[in-house]
């Protein structure tokens, strides 16, 4: 009996010095740079440019943890049916004054990141695995990203070459304007700097197309979409960027006579971020094309890539109106503000589409003001509006409050 004490002696000894030297020793405390609040806003933390806590560097691997905990206080004055974000695409038309009330966590998230080694020929070499609550309405995890990169190239799922992850407004609301071309796409992409302020990326990402099309029609998987970009980096310590992206999206489908077909869809996006004074900048983005709305923020999924009716033999691309301006003012260290509007457009009256139901445009506007009692601790109250009208001009329309808490790690 007494050995088998000593025995569990020894284990719970061994167990709480690993923990000690797990803490003590691999465990370091982030380092941050931010100026006026700028290290915690939106963009920062959307681009991973903050960094976490390192707490293993074995065999040439450096292993970092970070994340951040947002809890959100929502209530909608008028009918929505996504309840968690706001998206001016799930208001009923014509409005209802039914309100509601959601609190909520499903923004937090965590991420793995691994540093490996440089190879021979000194190309950098990383991977990240990144999770958010968003998976049930209990906050399950789901994966945002899950990639590689190794010196110019990028294998895995990560924000699409054809949208600019570097001009995110400062705001709290998970959507974001309802114009903003934003999706994640399992990729291939190689990046090419041309100078100390001018980049080329292109990429190979994930087939499908977001199509509405008859049930004896089938969507099909077979060309990836392509996409290229420049950015042009300016200003003081390059702050400043302007940003031009194409797409080539292929929608691959059988119609009702079991005819392959391929319908190509593309577009351009021009996107910058302009800082114009120490406090200010000027967030932008102006998309337009056909066959895209599967990198839409608000309509994605949603069938608004191309129609085919039941007596046709093809789909007919829909065309895309994408544009969104908001402007970040700090007003001191601790307090800053951010206010503007995004606007969508589709065409589909053009087509023989249902008047009630499809939509023909929305609308997206959100004022906020944040206050940041440290580095990694901020609170928010945001105000937001949406409009969604649908081919029959008949509208809908909501008002959201939302006051939000951060702290990152």
């Amino acid at each position: 009996m007494k050995a088998k004490s000593i025995h569990y002696l020894h284990m719970y000894t061994r167990l709480a010095v690993c923990v000690i030297m797990f803490v003590s020793i691999h465990a370091h405390a982030q380092t941050d740079t931010s100026q006026y609040g700028k290290g915690l806003t939106r963009n920062m933390i959307e681009g991973g440019k903050y960094q976490g806590f390192l707490f293993t560097d074995v065999k040439g691997i450096r292993l970092q943890f970070n994340g951040y905990v947002q809890v959100d206080f929502i209530h909608d004055f008028m009918e929505m049916t996504n309840i968690h974000a706001f998206q001016p695409s799930t208001i009923p038309v014509p409005s209802s004054a039914e309100g509601n009330t959601a609190f909520s966590i499903r923004q937090s998230r965590f991420a793995f990141t691994a540093y490996g080694a440089p190879d021979a020929r000194g190309r950098a070499l990383k991977a990240v695995l990144e999770f958010d609550l968003w998976g049930s309405l209990s906050g399950a995890p789901r994966l945002r990203h899950a990639y590689i990169q190794h010196g110019k190239w990028t294998f895995g799922q990560y924000w699409s070459n054809f949208m600019d992850g570097d001009n995110w407004p400062n705001i709290m609301d998970y959507w974001g304007p309802n114009a903003y071309v934003w999706t994640r796409q399992v990729q291939l992409r190689f990046t090419q700097q041309l100078s100390s302020s001018m980049t080329f990326s292109v990429s190979a990402e994930q087939p499908g197309g977001d199509l509405s099309i008859p049930d004896t029609w089938s969507n099909r998987t077979i060309y990836p979409d392509v996409t290229a970009a420049f950015q042009k980096d300016f200003g003081d310590k390059n702050e400043s960027h302007v940003r031009l992206a194409g797409l080539l999206h292929p929608m691959d489908y059988k119609n009702g006579d079991k005819e392959k077909k391929t319908s190509i869809g593309g577009a351009f996006n021009l996107s910058g971020n302009i800082n114009v004074q120490k406090d200010n900048d000027i967030k932008f983005q102006f998309a337009y094309g056909s066959g895209y709305a599967k990198y839409s923020e608000d309509i994605s999924g949603e069938g608004y890539d191309a129609y085919g009716g039941v007596n046709d033999k093809s789909v007919k691309n829909i065309s895309m109106l994408a544009t969104w301006l908001y402007y970040d003012h700090f007003w001191t260290k601790s307090l800053g503000s951010t206010i503007g509007w995004g606007y969508l457009q589709l065409n589909t009256p053009q087509f023989s589409m249902p008047a009630v139901g499809t939509i023909k445009s929305t609308n997206y506007g959100s004022f906020n003001t944040t206050y940041y009692f440290t580095n990694y601790f901020k609170i928010a109250g945001e105000v937001l509006y949406g409009i969604r009208k649908d081919t029959d001009n008949k509208t809908g329309d909501n008002l959201r409050g939302q006051f939000s808490a951060f702290f990152k790690f």
